[in-house]
């Protein structure tokens, strides 16, 4: 089991919803640092005066961060060491819902997770760990399971961090690297996301449909979500992606096409 407390770690989109709650769980985990990134220096600064009130003006930064610009996020890897000296987790999280506006859902929900993953995993991580093993945990989505066609970009991009996942965290790279890379998809959460959810669709068909289809569901708690967090980091082997919705026990995802499997010498 990986342990948390005593480590340092970095969340992206940390400033509300999924990302603040697993801020706030890891720190409860007794986590030793927590680095806020988030594009939003308003929330940012709220968000980490409420941390530091709770637990220690010492043990919480914020980095303003675009994570659709490499250069910034290479920032918030810096600013985390030079508060706390290591790295050992990335709770890749900064995520958005705009299919209308789908070139900025594609900056931030690929190439955002793809820049986190790089400088994770290429740079910080291996070189900055504080122990035998480093984790990157990435907040995909359950849209990004299945085929659900009123959220095509939104969930194009939650499928290819999905895939990112279970192929960066591959065992034959964990081996070489030591750092972990689990995902977690949650279902319907309570979070800004969802509440502008018809206001962003893809067209009027697709917002059309999704009034009537969320209205169906009952969204799950960003604490529920945040637990789940921690329960992957501690405990799921590298390159699974779980499924967190309902508010009931995880679920493996289980991809229909087989992984491609290497001998390493």
């Amino acid at each position: 089991m990986f342990g948390i407390s005593g480590k340092v770690a970095l969340v992206t989109g940390g400033a509300a919803g999924i990302g603040l709650a697993a801020a706030d769980e890891l720190l409860k985990e007794g986590a030793r640092g927590v680095a806020i990134a988030d594009i939003s220096k308003h929330d940012g600064e709220k968000t980490i005066d409420i941390l530091r009130k709770k637990y220690g003006h010492e043990k919480v930064i914020f980095v303003r961060t675009d994570v659709t610009k490499k250069s910034s996020l290479d920032d918030a890897f810096k600013h985390t060491l030079a508060a706390f000296n290591n790295i050992d987790i990335v709770v890749n999280n900064a995520g958005i819902f705009n299919d209308k506006n789908y070139e900025l859902c594609i900056d931030v929900n690929i190439t955002g997770a793809v820049h986190c993953l790089s400088l994770a995993i290429d740079k910080y991580l291996p070189t900055y760990k504080s122990g035998s093993e480093a984790v990157i945990i990435n907040t995909t989505s359950e849209a990004g399971t299945f085929v659900y066609p009123f959220m095509p970009v939104y969930s194009a991009t939650k499928s290819a961090l999905l895939s990112l996942t279970m192929s960066l965290g591959n065992r034959v790279f964990f081996n070489r690297n030591k750092v972990r890379v689990v995902g977690i998809a949650p279902g319907l959460t309570q979070t800004a996301l969802v509440s502008s959810i018809q206001k962003d669709a893809f067209n009027d068909l697709c917002s059309e449909y999704l009034g009537k289809d969320f209205g169906s569901y009952e969204n799950q708690s960003v604490d529920y979500v945040a637990r789940c967090i921690m329960e992957i980091i501690k405990t799921k082997p590298s390159g699974t992606v779980w499924i967190a919705a309902e508010e009931k026990e995880l679920v493996e995802f289980i991809p229909a096409l087989p992984t491609y499997e290497y001998e390493d010498d």
